[in-house]
């Protein structure tokens, strides 16, 4: 493995990660062949990696970490603000083989991350498409996009956000129910090793993505589904501020589309502009 050495130096500090901790963590994993980058500060790890592979496709894959996002993205364009140094935060980019829906690939995303986290002894659930929970909480986000470059070869861009630890005050400004590893991890621990769950999270993420490009999302399905948030019970789900269905959350199919069963029988549901939720029940 190595980094490309025309990229800018990781700077050390409360918010850097140090690019050279995370290339050893890398190949303590024995990860895939990857150029690896961390800065302090950026606007945002995806949009990065979206501009440099619209002018060409990365040979092998690119990773790159920052300390602090000055305007970190979610799904629906949301802001995915974190205080600095209390995230895991990184982007990994592959050119594919393959034509892609976005959807179930971010699904076999979601199952790598999950199975790193479980294999360091956190209990996670998935929330259709592209949430990891803790104790019904978002721990984790998700975040897939594609770019062309000029000869048409595609690259995906895959963006996650991980909650180390979120302090009361940075708690009480998310507009939704939060979780951070803090929680069931010791919190200075959790901050010594960012570079190691940088590491751990974009290998993990990287697999899946080479996996999903040569089989598909066939060896995912199940996976997802065993992990699969609210499976079994009474769930909505809302375009904006519009509730478009309720019912009973069967499952996914085989293109990763979201199964319901409503008054009216059974629908299926693409990622598209929705949002699930549970229906809290007396």
């Amino acid at each position: 493995m190595a980094a490309r050495s025309d990229r800018s130096p990781a700077v050390p500090g409360a918010t850097g990660v140090q690019q050279s901790d995370i290339a050893s963590a890398w190949r303590a994993l024995g990860a895939p062949v990857c150029d690896i980058e961390a800065v302090e500060v950026t606007d945002s790890t995806n949009s990065d990696l979206l501009a440099r592979a619209r002018v060409q496709a990365p040979q092998r894959p690119w990773l790159l970490a920052a300390g602090w996002q000055r305007a970190g993205r979610g799904r629906h364009g949301r802001a995915w603000s974190t205080p600095p140094g209390d995230a895991a935060l990184l982007s990994v980019a592959v050119a594919l083989r393959q034509q892609a829906a976005l959807a179930p690939l971010t699904l076999a995303c979601g199952v790598g991350v999950a199975a790193s986290l479980q294999a360091a002894g956190v209990d996670v659930r998935l929330k259709w498409p592209n949430d990891v929970l803790l104790a019904g909480r978002k721990l984790a986000g998700i975040l897939a996009e594609l770019a062309l470059d000029p000869r048409g070869v595609r690259t995906v861009v895959l963006g996650i956000g991980l909650n180390l630890v979120l302090p009361p005050d940075s708690l009480a400004r998310i507009a939704q129910p939060a979780a951070a590893l803090a929680e069931v991890l010791d919190a200075a621990a959790l901050r010594a090793q960012r570079a190691q769950w940088i590491a751990r999270l974009g290998a993990a993420a990287l697999q899946a993505l080479q996996g999903f490009d040569v089989h598909g999302f066939a060896p995912f399905h199940a996976r997802f589904e065993r992990l699969l948030a609210w499976r079994g019970e009474r769930v909505a789900l809302h375009d904006g501020g519009r509730t478009v269905a309720e019912g009973v959350l069967e499952g996914i199919d085989a293109l990763g589309c979201l199964r319901v069963t409503t008054a009216a029988g059974e629908r299926s549901f693409h990622a598209g502009e929705l949002s699930l939720r549970a229906i809290a029940t007396a």
